[in-house]
């Protein structure tokens, strides 16, 4: 068994998974989900104060795309402007990635990945009509790619700090997706499941 933690403090299990406690009883959170909530939110508030920063590749990032996704780049050249994306066509099935966001490339994420990832999902789901829309879809995929995933081990500093941003973003009770964050077992679910001693 794991060594007993002051009560502040969570434990990481199986590197997906956070048990700690509140005032209510035993929470446990999806730490994937949670992180990817918190990106978001942090994503959503450095964008309304202009685009992201951006870094220029040395050499473009290339990847092959159907003809479709190739000429849906025109669709979307104002949200990668705001997400501090440059891409442009490199021939009828092929793309060329000249700038990417720093804020990706600090968590990395690989630039010819995610482009190709949200031009499928663009196509996909029918996005990139209303540049609020197609932005909103943009983050939630950046949040995603960019959050802390299951099965990566996290420091007692990291784990601190995310249930620390937990407390502090609103909507932190589900992930972009809708999916929960976390689980409550209350005194009284454990009681009656465990008996009381």
């Amino acid at each position: 068994l794991p060594q007993a933690r002051p009560a502040d403090r969570v434990l990481q299990v199986h590197n997906s998974y956070l048990v700690t406690q509140d005032e209510h009883g035993l929470v446990i959170i999806d730490q994937h989900a949670l992180h990817e909530r918190v990106m978001f939110e942090a994503l959503s508030a450095r964008l309304a104060q202009g685009p992201l920063e951006s870094q220029r590749l040395l050499t473009p990032a290339t990847l092959s795309a159907p003809p479709a996704q190739v000429e849906r780049l025109g669709d979307l050249a104002k949200v990668f402007e705001r997400l501090g994306v440059e891409a442009s066509p490199l021939g009828p099935d092929s793309i060329a990635i000249h700038a990417f966001p720093t804020f990706l490339f600090g968590r990395g994420v690989d630039p010819a990945e995610f482009i190709a990832g949200l031009l499928e999902r663009a196509e996909s789901e029918g996005f990139g009509a209303g540049e609020e829309e197609a932005l909103h879809e943009a983050l939630d995929m950046m949040a995603c790619k960019a959050a802390v995933k299951a099965g990566d081990r996290m420091s007692d500093e990291e784990l601190t700090e995310l249930l620390r941003l937990r407390d502090a973003v609103e909507r932190s009770s589900n992930c972009p997706h809708g999916r929960p964050t976390a689980i409550r077992l209350s005194i009284r679910d454990l009681e009656k499941r465990f008996g009381r001693s």
